[in-house]
């Protein structure tokens, strides 16, 4: 086993590549960006390693507990000797940090990277952390039409259940989606508008129409090669029949992670009357992201 220096040197070594972090609403193609991303030959990027959730909160909370169980200790049993120093904040920050380090050194063994990262749905939430522990790091950000969002999660999400009524359903299901959507567009916006050289946005729209075009602007946003033949190459090997096994973009597959594949599919799952309660909700997001209502 690599003594704790070793292990940190090979952490530094990684801290001063390029780190990234790619994020979006669920089931906004942060997946499709992610194969692409990892398909590179100088790219690492895995997906999910849910840093907010399964690292951060909780060593806030560990370290909470361990800081009342010292100030306890010393006001009580060591009051006359003054105990031992409490834990600040940055020890929380330094430890996040050291595990996510961790885990993307795991991801990306074996593999000579120039750049590697990570997709988490909610890293547009996290990653204003991210860069506090990684000045240097950037993000990646998909948005996708939330009209096809809330058709993609409906048909991998919801579960029916007996004499269910399929329309309340659905509106039940939007109704208590688009806060998220909305919380998460301007979160993404806010993110590009403070960090504008180290933040992307790119749409599913786009990415479906142009892929050569964006996915080369992605690979030089992370200062990797963007040679034709790496582009073609990543696109082909992460399009929807690569990733489905042969299966046409447009030829639905229910319940597989990859179900459909093409923008403006809302119109088969979604009624007028739901596709104008989300564009009362949301009209916003339409002109900022370039998509038609």
């Amino acid at each position: 086993m690599p003594s704790w220096i070793e292990h940190q040197q090979a952490l530094t070594d990684l801290a001063r590549k390029q780190l990234f972090f790619v994020g979006g609403a669920p089931r906004s193609g942060t997946t499709w960006v992610q194969q692409i991303l990892n398909a590179h030959p100088e790219v690492s990027c895995g997906g999910e390693g849910l840093f907010q959730k399964q690292l951060a909160e909780p060593l806030e909370a560990m370290m909470t507990r361990r800081s009342e169980a010292l100030s306890a200790k010393n006001t009580g049993l060591f009051s006359h000797t003054g105990g031992f120093p409490l834990p600040v904040e940055e020890d929380v920050e330094f430890l996040v940090g050291t595990a996510i380090l961790l885990s993307l050194r795991q991801q990306s063994a074996g593999k000579s990277c120039r750049a590697i990262g990570e997709k988490t749905p909610e890293n547009v939430f996290f990653y204003p952390r991210l860069r506090q522990l990684f000045p240097k790091s950037k993000c990646i950000a998909i948005a996708r039409d939330p009209r096809d969002v809330l058709t993609s999660a409906w048909h991998f999400f919801h579960q029916p259940v007996a004499n269910e009524d399929e329309s309340e359903a659905k509106f039940a299901f939007i109704r208590l989606a688009l806060p998220s959507l909305d919380q998460g567009a301007r979160a993404t916006l806010d993110l590009a508008a403070r960090h504008p050289a180290d933040v992307m946005t790119i749409t599913y729209e786009s990415l479906r129409r142009t892929p050569e075009f964006v996915v080369a602007n992605m690979f030089r946003f992370l200062s990797v090669s963007d040679a034709s033949s790496i582009v073609a190459d990543c696109v082909a090997r992460t399009s929807f029949a690569a990733l489905t096994g042969g299966r046409e973009a447009g030829n639905e597959q229910k319940g597989s992670f990859f179900r459909k594949g093409i923008a403006g599919d809302w119109r088969s799952t979604l009624t007028p009357e739901m596709n104008q309660l989300v564009l009362r909700e949301l009209a916003w997001m339409f002109p900022a992201f370039g998509w038609k209502p």
